[in-house]
């Protein structure tokens, strides 16, 4: 089960909001910024990551971003707070929140048919695009469903990456809409969704109806070309002082692709719970668990392959389940909003705290470097008030 991906996070920088001056952040909540701070710095100390950057905003305050470590090894470059980091499979929330903004604008429906975008697509009609935003479409990822032959060495950043899923060997783990299983594959096939409604390219359409609304300028498509300068590499940990970079450094496409800041990334959730990209009711459905097609919430319509039974979760985690591009879950009795990310080099959490109306952003440029302290870090996040 995907219970958590875990993070890694150099100069320090309290990034205001343009308009106004940051009202007083409470001593609680600035004890608990700080105690999170020197939690992260020993991530750095004890090389257990190479460079991380931390973001943290309390109910419209003025958030703290912190950078740590280094960006570059090979040129001792270090990480600061206009790095851009891979943020992997929180590009998903982007996706579904883009599609979310042609269903307000009546393009797209959210009990369409897969059919009616991909008229071949195996079982199209039995497939919605709520089932591909829920992970219950029963799509497999590409790498589980065996793509074919003539498959394109960049894919899916390739044209008509459906036409390779669609020939998939084993093109479903289940039938659509009976469970929930996390699917890289059904969110490929969204982004070829909103291309086709819009006209654009993906990128572009996120640029002017997301991005643009939330002021974000440091949120990129990353294609896998020589990195800009303000690009953080992305490391794997070999042993007690050794870093290398990954030799598998794909580009998952509207899955996976987008690089951020950690600034960027709260301005992103500022602008969506503030209601200034989809409606507050279009949220409320993103952000609420998702159903099978029985009626059942997914946390309870859980797939496991061949019998597989998982271990259970750690006893502060509660039903943890999957809205429509959003992981929802409850830690310590905290209900909790957000969204990881994993994939060669990096790891990345994007977290909203509903109670306290918290956002906080965790950006590592190396594998599973947070590992050691993720345990203490959720116990710290949900005391924010």
């Amino acid at each position: 089960m995907r219970y958590l991906i875990v993070l890694t996070f150099c100069a320090i920088i309290f990034a205001g909001k343009a308009s106004g001056q940051a009202t007083e952040v409470s001593p609680a909540n600035a004890a608990i910024t700080n105690s999170i701070d020197s939690l992260v710095q020993t991530l750095i100390t004890n090389k257990q990551a190479a460079g991380f950057m931390l973001g943290i905003e309390n109910d419209h305050q003025q958030p703290f971003v912190k950078a740590y470590g280094i960006a570059d090894l090979t040129t001792g470059k270090p990480v600061n707070v206009a790095s851009e980091f891979r943020i992997a499979s929180i590009t998903k929330p982007f996706t579904a929140v883009a599609l979310m903004t042609l269903v307000e604008q009546g393009k797209v429906g959210l009990y369409d048919k897969l059919s009616k975008y991909f008229k071949d697509y195996p079982k199209g009609d039995s497939i919605t695009i709520y089932q591909l935003l829920s992970h219950t479409s029963g799509i497999p990822n590409w790498w589980e469903g065996e793509t074919p032959a003539n498959t394109p060495g960049n894919f899916p950043m390739c044209k008509n990456p459906h036409l390779y899923l669609q020939a998939m060997k084993k093109p479903f783990l289940f039938e659509p809409g009976t469970k929930h299983s996390y699917s890289n594959s059904g969110y490929v096939l969204l982004g070829e969704i909103i291309e086709q409604v819009s006209g654009l390219p993906y990128m572009d359409y996120l640029k002017a109806h997301v991005l643009s609304k939330a002021g974000m300028h440091q949120t990129l498509w990353d294609e896998g070309h020589d990195l800009d300068d303000t690009w953080a590499k992305g490391y794997q940990k070999i042993n007690d002082t050794t870093f290398k970079e990954p030799t598998n450094y794909t580009m998952p496409y509207t899955a996976g692709s987008l690089r951020s800041t950690a600034a960027d990334l709260i301005k992103f959730l500022d602008a969506l719970y503030g209601g200034k990209i989809v409606k507050k009711s279009s949220l409320q459905k993103m952000t609420t668990y998702a159903l099978t097609s029985s009626g059942k919430p997914v946390d309870e319509a859980m797939f496991f392959p061949n019998n597989f039974v998982p271990p259970p979760p750690p006893a502060y985690l509660k039903r943890y389940g999957y809205g429509l591009g959003f992981t929802l879950t409850k830690i310590y009795g905290t209900p909790i909003v957000w969204h990881t990310g994993g994939i060669a080099g990096f790891n990345s959490i994007m977290l909203y705290i509903p109670k306290s109306k918290t956002k906080i952003i965790l950006l590592a440029n190396t594998e599973n470097g947070v590992i050691p302290i993720w345990e203490q870090l959720q116990q710290l996040m949900v005391r924010y008030q």
